[in-house]
């Protein structure tokens, strides 16, 4: 039996996320505020913003008939991990198609989804560069059976849908009391739902000085910008309140953390009382610090910055 978070209970929640004053010197130095909108605590397995891609996902699923669900993503993906736990607490099967050979030792993550009961389908990092084609989803499709595909991270309308609620809560929250709402941005779809359901909450406001600005995470942001607007378009939202701000992925994509950021990021956690997690947020918070050397925000703005949770990826970067 499947059995989901009833809508109002997931709006309730979204709402009552704590924003988290952070007191940060060189904000202070500035004079700027700086809240951390606490995403990561919304629910201990589904983090940050996968409890909002996930949910209309689920929903969507149930509601089609389906029992089961599939996904893709790598060793250490936060996507593969809520997934697996999602289908766990409500009842889907749940297969994990998973970039690269099965290695002789599973990751942390991975193992922790082999143990929710996700199945995990190894396929080539080639084969794995094709999986939108129709000779995967047959050769898929012949070997499980019927399945609701939800694709990489979530990024499809449903799960832009479900981060318009976050979007929609922030502005409830702070009923345009703001300046710029900061969030890390990988495949958009986040950053697009968010702009959305602010632009929603903001529709009796001035916004025109108010902007969701993303900070990408990619060493080449390819499409990112079309995909927003592709993303907003999708479910009818047409909204131009963010701005895509790139030249902060230290590295690129998942990548070793530079000495540098290590060590910005042990201070800043000292600092917040909070963890960072080291492919998204953390890039973002550094965005964040270069923007505020430059008096990027005039004295007397405040910033919030969403905590996209995915702190069991820590884990892969050696950080517990």
């Amino acid at each position: 039996m499947i059995n989901l978070l009833p809508e109002d209970e997931f709006l309730e929640r979204t709402a009552n996320v704590a924003l988290q004053r952070v007191p940060w010197d060189l904000a202070k130095q500035k004079g700027v505020d700086v809240l951390m909108r606490r995403d990561d605590l919304i629910d201990t397995h589904l983090s940050g913003n996968k409890f909002y891609k996930l949910f209309y996902n689920l929903h969507a699923a149930k509601d089609s008939g389906y029992q089961q669900l599939l996904s893709f993503g790598g060793a250490h993906s936060n996507h593969i991990y809520a997934l697996a736990m999602a289908a766990k607490f409500s009842g889907f099967k749940c297969i994990g198609v998973i970039r690269g050979e099965r290695s002789r030792q599973l990751s942390a993550t991975l193992l922790d989804a082999e143990s929710a009961g996700m199945k995990l389908h190894f396929v080539s990092r080639t084969d794995y560069r094709e999986k939108n084609s129709q000779e995967l989803r047959g050769s898929l499709n012949r070997l499980y059976g019927d399945f609701f595909e939800i694709p990489e991270g979530g990024a499809n309308n449903y799960g832009v849908i479900g981060t318009t609620a976050l979007g929609t809560a922030i502005s409830q929250q702070v009923k345009g009391d703001y300046t710029s709402i900061c969030i890390a941005a990988g495949t958009a779809s986040t950053l697009a739902g968010v702009a959305s359901g602010v632009a929603m909450g903001d529709q009796n406001l001035n916004t025109d000085d108010k902007k969701v600005i993303g900070f990408s995470v990619l060493k080449g942001d390819g499409d990112l910008g079309s995909d927003i607007i592709n993303h907003q378009h999708a479910i009818n939202s047409k909204t131009n309140n963010w701005r895509l701000i790139s030249g902060y992925h230290c590295g690129g994509y998942a990548k070793k953390l530079p000495n540098y950021l290590r060590q910005f990021m042990s201070e800043f956690e000292a600092t917040a009382n909070l963890q960072l997690d080291p492919v998204y947020t953390v890039k973002m918070c550094w965005g964040v610090a270069q923007l505020l050397v430059q008096n990027y925000w005039p004295r007397g703005s405040k910033i919030i910055l969403i905590h996209t949770g995915g702190l069991q990826g820590r884990r892969g970067f050696g950080l517990f």
